[in-house]
């Protein structure tokens, strides 16, 4: 009995070992795949963190700086851009063509970057555990000029 539920075992698990191994290999096969902490933008240091996962990415950062707001419903306009300008945030989809990186946001901080058929193109590079993105074309189809590089750490 005890042989027989030791083969049973070694059977199942020899059977699921192939699509185990499927299931990781597949988690992991994009070059942009995990978590980024972002260092600097343009060598200004924010804090900040970029998520890529399947076809999903988020990204979210913003200067260290900010004023605190304790009451925005008393708020200057002034006041309130000063707070959430120096902010970028925004989730979708990604794919990859060469060290090209389109993102397709679902939601944005800023609405034209989430209009349907809006995508911005960055290129990237990877040396190690960092990660740098220069934007190539903005959510309009422009093609940005002098883009400040995003620095990231990978950290998981």
């Amino acid at each position: 009995m005890l042989r027989r539920t030791g083969i049973a075992i070694a059977l199942v698990g020899f059977f699921l070992l192939p699509t185990h191994s499927g299931i990781l290999s597949a988690a992991a096969s994009g070059p942009l795949e995990g978590s980024w902490q972002v260092m600097d933008v343009g060598g200004m240091p924010v804090a900040g963190l970029y998520l890529f996962a399947g076809k999903h990415y988020s990204m979210m950062f913003a200067t260290k700086d900010r004023p605190q707001i304790d009451d925005t419903n008393k708020a200057t306009a002034d006041e309130l851009r000063a707070m959430w300008g120096p902010m970028a945030a925004n989730s979708g989809t990604y794919d990859i063509s060469g060290n090209l990186v389109t993102i397709r946001p679902i939601v944005a901080k800023i609405p034209v970057v989430m209009k349907e058929g809006a995508n911005e193109v960055y290129a990237f590079r990877i040396e190690g555990n960092i990660l740098s993105l220069t934007q190539q074309r903005n959510a309009r189809g422009v093609a940005v000029q002098n883009a400040n590089t995003i620095r990231l750490m990978r950290v998981e």
